[in-house]
């Protein structure tokens, strides 16, 4: 690990190959985070039951996605703000989902 961070800031390297190299970890750091959202809107509309999601999770990942695009606007990162509206709008549609497949009478509050 120690020599991966000595490469990244190798001055051998060019600017654009160090740019390119953050550039790909934020796309790999993008799709595995907003990946993890979609199995479970898939599950979620194919058995129309949410039982099991917690909508407090839900909730809690919004308001922490929600900053983060708030602060990629102040740092001014297009990458920030656009992977995270999109984990926003997942996150939304999976509560949207909760919300809607949820029974009134017979869940558990969580």
């Amino acid at each position: 690990m120690l020599k991966l961070r000595y490469w990244v800031q190798d001055p051998s390297l060019s600017m654009v190959t160090n740019e390119y190299i953050i550039f790909l970890v934020g796309i790999l750091a993008t799709f595995f985070s907003l990946w993890s959202t979609v199995p479970q809107i898939r599950k979620s509309l194919k058995s129309k039951k949410t039982d099991d999601v917690s909508k407090w999770l839900i909730i809690s990942l919004i308001g922490g996605l929600s900053l983060w695009v708030f602060y990629g606007i102040l740092k001014g990162d297009i990458i920030i703000v656009v992977a995270n509206a999109i984990g926003v709008s997942l996150n939304l549609f999976l509560l949207f989902l909760k919300w809607r497949y949820t029974k009134s009478g017979t869940s558990v509050p969580n």
